[in-house]
Parts: structure tokens; sequence; C-alpha cells
């Protein structure tokens, strides 16, 4: 950071960022689509983003920064409700979680069911500044998940 104005625009942005983050995840889990939570939507859409079927629990808490028990947790509720299954893995202790149809469905739905609170929320905002800010954010997302572990 080489002047107070970039830091002042820096600690803008990370606010900016974490206030959206936390009136986003408020309103959807107000509104409960497809009846989960943020934190369920989220490890569905890891799937979807991804195009993986199955991923291992420690993997998936690892993209998360969650622990392995934390993670654990909110697997099993994804499993009780028939989006996710769980088996054991060929190595060690290691699970191996596996999004299943109904939860590619469900993710779907979720969509769905905020696509109009969504495009009301973007509207009037230019395709191309999206795009811009989208590889903004990705870039300090990526730049975050290469940091040493603390």
């Amino acid at each position: 950071m080489q002047t107070q104005t970039d830091e002042k625009t820096i600690l803008h942005l990370f606010t900016e960022i974490a206030m959206v983050e936390h009136l986003l995840r408020n309103r959807y889990d107000q509104s409960s689509p497809a009846g989960m939570s943020t934190r369920q939507f989220g490890i569905l859409t890891h799937f979807i983003r991804n195009g993986k079927s199955e991923e291992t629990l420690a993997l998936l808490a690892w993209a998360f920064q969650d622990s392995d028990d934390y993670m654990a947790e909110k697997v099993a509720s994804l499993v009780q409700k028939g989006l996710l299954t769980t088996r054991p893995g060929d190595v060690g202790d290691h699970v191996i979680v596996t999004i299943t149809d109904q939860g590619r469905a469900a993710h779907a739905q979720a969509l769905e069911e905020i696509r109009p609170e969504v495009e009301q929320l973007l509207e009037g905002i230019e395709l191309e500044d999206l795009k811009t800010s989208l590889r903004v954010v990705q870039e300090i997302r990526r730049t975050l998940d290469n940091l040493p572990d603390r």
C-alpha cells in the first residue's frame, strides 16, 4: 500500500464486500430457498461449480476453511435431507461425500427461487461492470486461497 488513499480504498472495498455478504446471507436465510441454509447451499454449490460429484470431507473442510468436525455436521444435515451421501474412503479415515441427483435438483430449485430477487438487485448494473468486479474479487480470493495457513 503506497498511500493513505490506497489504504482507505482497500479498507472500503473489504468493508463493502463484507457488508454485501452479510446482507445477502441474511436475505437468503430469511427466505430459506429449497429449505437450505446458506452454508448448505454453499456446499452444494461447491460441487456444482467444480463439476465434481464427490469430494473428501477433509477437502471440503479445507475449501471452506472449517474444521473437519464442523464440516461433518453440515454434511450430515445434507445427508439427512437426501442431498448428499457419504461412504468410507479407500485411505485411512477419509470420508467420501457425494452429491445426489436430489441435491442437484435442490440447488437448481434454490437458484430458481432467488432468481427474481437477484435480477432486481442487479437491475441497472452493466454486464461488463459485473464481469470486471468478478475478475477482481476472484483474484483476491485466489490470493487468499494460496496464502500459507496460520
